[in-house]
C-alpha cells in the first residue's frame, strides 16, 4: 500500500490473522516482538473458534539492534512451538528461506520490525521462494529510521533517521527522498548540495 502523491512510499498496517492461511509464519526483529505476541494471541483465539494447529505456526526472531524480547516470545505457552532465535537478520533469513521453500500452499507471512528488516525478509520470501506480496503482512516497529541507498555510489545505510545525512560510502551530503524501491527495499538518497557545495540544510528528524 502507498500514500497519495507518493505512490512508491509504503504504508504499514497492524498484523492480523488471515483466516485463509494454512500455515502462519511469523518473523520479527527487536521491538517487533510485541506485534508478534499480539498476533500469536489472536491466532490462538482463532477465527470463529478455529485456531490453527501448533504445527501450522512457526516463529522466527532476532533481537537485531534490540531490545531483545526473545524471552517474552519463549513464554508463549504450550499452544504454540518455541521461537527459533537468531543472532542477526542474515541468519534468520537463511533459515526462513529454507523453511518457506519446504512449505506447501496457503502460507501467510507476518513480519514485524524495522523498515530495513521488513524488506530484507520480504526479499527472502518474494525473490527467493516466490511468495506473493499479497500473502505478506508487515508492521513497522521501533524508531522511524529508513534504509537509504545513495544514488551516487550505491552504498546503503539501513537506519537513517534524519532528512539529510552524510553517505558513509562517498561522503556526499544526501537528502532522503520519499521515493521507495520495493525491489531493493530502500529509499533514495540524492546529493543535497550539488549546485551549491557546502550549502547543506539543517537535518530534521524523520517522522515516518
Amino acid at each position: 500500500m502507498s500514500i497519495p502523491g507518493i505512490k512508491s512510499k509504503p504504508v504499514y498496517t497492524g498484523l492480523t490473522p488471515d483466516p485463509g492461511g494454512c500455515q502462519h509464519v511469523l518473523a520479527g526483529e527487536g521491538p517487533g516482538a510485541e506485534a508478534l505476541l499480539r498476533l500469536r494471541r489472536e491466532l490462538a483465539e482463532g477465527n470463529d473458534g478455529m485456531a490453527p494447529e501448533a504445527s501450522a505456526v512457526a516463529l522466527f526472531y532476532t533481537a537485531g539492534a534490540g531490545p531483545d524480547q526473545g524471552e517474552e516470545l519463549a513464554e508463549g505457552g504450550r499452544d504454540f512451538p518455541q521461537p527459533w532465535r537468531f543472532p542477526d537478520t542474515e541468519g534468520l533469513c537463511s533459515a526462513l528461506g529454507d523453511y518457506l521453500a519446504d512449505s506447501g500452499m496457503g502460507v501467510r507471512l507476518y513480519v514485524a520490525g524495522s523498515e530495513a528488516f521488513l524488506w530484507r525478509v520480504v526479499a527472502t520470501a518474494r525473490d527467493g521462494v516466490g511468495i506473493s506480496e499479497a500473502a505478506i503482512q508487515m508492521e513497522r516497529c521501533g524508531p522511524p529510521a529508513r534504509p537509504v541507498c545513495c544514488i551516487h555510489c550505491k552504498t546503503t545505510d539501513p537506519a537513517v533517521s534524519t532528512t539529510v545525512y552524510q553517505c558513509p560510502g562517498c561522503g556526499l551530503n544526501l537528502f532522503v527522498r520519499d521515493h521507495f524501491s520495493r525491489r531493493l527495499g530502500v529509499y533514495q538518497g540524492v546529493c543535497v548540495d550539488a549546485e551549491a557545495p557546502g550549502d547543506v540544510p539543517e537535518p530534521e528528524e524523520l517522522d515516518s
